[in-house]
């Protein structure tokens, strides 16, 4: 609806703005009728389409090939094609072991890792705390851990060598350790 504007002159008589002719009035309606069918018509479905549709996205952090590693059912969002070779984009944590959590777990200055694909028996059983005492052997030492991209827990996980041995490899010659090849997901084992 067009309201017509007015103004008033000194004398407090009020009469129609000079601008108003009655050609500009005369498009000023059929501009407003256009505006008026264009939101009622286009405009109005558009917006109660957009926000009637339900949002589908979700929270939750991905891992370096773009999946929920931790979401149910295993999703992802990036095609394969576009994540790189591993040997392309390793991610490398270096630095001093400085605490042994247990037989597969280090912590690289400060910093947990998980050791990919190894499976050692839990502290608190005997070959579980004798797979953690092998492990303090190694403390203090340099290590260079190539990191998955995943996580568990707290801990980061990767593949660890140390003074140029690897990590996994040792635990498994050295204790009764094993290769858990379900997580071997580089096949190193």
């Amino acid at each position: 609806m067009l309201t017509v504007v007015y103004q008033s002159q000194g004398s407090g008589h009020i009469t129609p703005c000079p601008k108003f002719t009655p050609l500009s009035f005369q498009l000023s309606l059929r501009a407003e009728k256009f505006i008026e069918r264009t939101v009622r018509h286009i405009i109005i479905p558009i917006l109660v389409s957009a926000l009637s549709t339900p949002a589908t996205g979700h929270s939750g952090g991905l891992n370096k090939l773009g999946c929920h590693a931790g979401s149910q059912p295993y999703h992802c969002h990036r095609s394969p094609k576009l994540v790189p070779e591993r040997s392309l984009g390793k991610h490398i944590l270096s630095g001093t072991i400085t605490h042994v959590r247990d037989g597969d777990t280090i912590e690289v200055n400060g910093i947990a890792v998980r050791i990919s694909a190894l499976d050692c028996p839990e502290n608190g059983t005997q070959k579980g705390n004798t797979a953690t005492k092998i492990a303090k052997k190694l403390e203090g030492l340099p290590t260079q851990c190539e990191l998955t991209g995943a996580k568990s827990y707290d801990r980061l996980v990767g593949y660890c060598s140390v003074r140029g041995s690897d990590f996994g490899s040792y635990m498994m010659q050295n204790s009764s350790c094993s290769v858990w090849e379900k997580y071997d997901v580089y096949n190193r084992y």
